[in-house]
């Protein structure tokens, strides 16, 4: 029989790192082992797709120091009106994982994460996966605001994540060694909201 973790309750704020404003929050969490899932809903200027509503549910695995999301909406409306589509807006379904390498303050009860520039697509139907924002992570180091110390770190937690999720294996596989994680299931299994609705701005 499986075990599981217990849950507990957890407040997530979010943000970019380096930024002048707060992070966003506090928003409803719960942790499990490695785990923290979190919730907040997107404002009216998306659309979801079609079955699904603008609450979104993110994963951040402590142990790498990743975010996850399985991206609810399919198009955004711009400030001037114009439609503009989302990941897999052009496909018959959602089918891609959107990763974000963060910098992660965990105090226990409170989960602060800050956006450390680097994402992954991951496609669940096949396509390749495609890395982003690579630059995005030079110019801030050479701009010094993406300290030494924290870019370090960075990478060397994103090759990790990279070889214990993505591909374990020296040379390329034709399957994902484990993704989406498989620690994220329970989580991931719970009803919707976690917690008291939180929009972002």
């Amino acid at each position: 029989m499986r075990q599981t973790n217990p849950v507990d309750s957890v407040e997530v704020w979010r943000g970019a790192f380096g930024h002048e404003d707060p992070p966003f929050g506090p928003l409803p969490g719960l942790r499990s082992g490695n785990v923290v899932a979190y919730e907040f809903a997107l404002s009216d200027r998306f659309r979801p797709w079609p079955g699904q509503t603008l609450l979104e549910r993110a994963y951040i695995l402590t142990d790498v120091g990743v975010g996850l999301s399985f991206p609810p909406w399919q198009f955004m409306i711009t400030a001037d009106g114009q439609l503009t589509p989302g990941i897999d807006a052009d496909r018959p379904q959602r089918a891609t994982w959107y990763v974000d390498l963060l910098h992660v303050e965990d105090s226990g009860s409170e989960v602060i994460i800050r956006d450390l520039y680097i994402d992954l697509m991951v496609p669940t139907d096949g396509r390749h996966q495609r890395m982003l924002d690579l630059d995005e992570f030079a110019d801030a180091i050479e701009a010094g605001d993406l300290p030494i110390g924290v870019a370090i770190d960075g990478l060397r937690r994103w090759q990790r994540f990279l070889d214990t999720y993505v591909h374990q294996d020296r040379d390329p596989s034709a399957a994902w060694t484990n993704f989406p994680p498989a620690q994220i299931a329970e989580l991931a299994a719970l009803a919707a909201p976690l917690g008291p609705v939180v929009t972002t701005p």
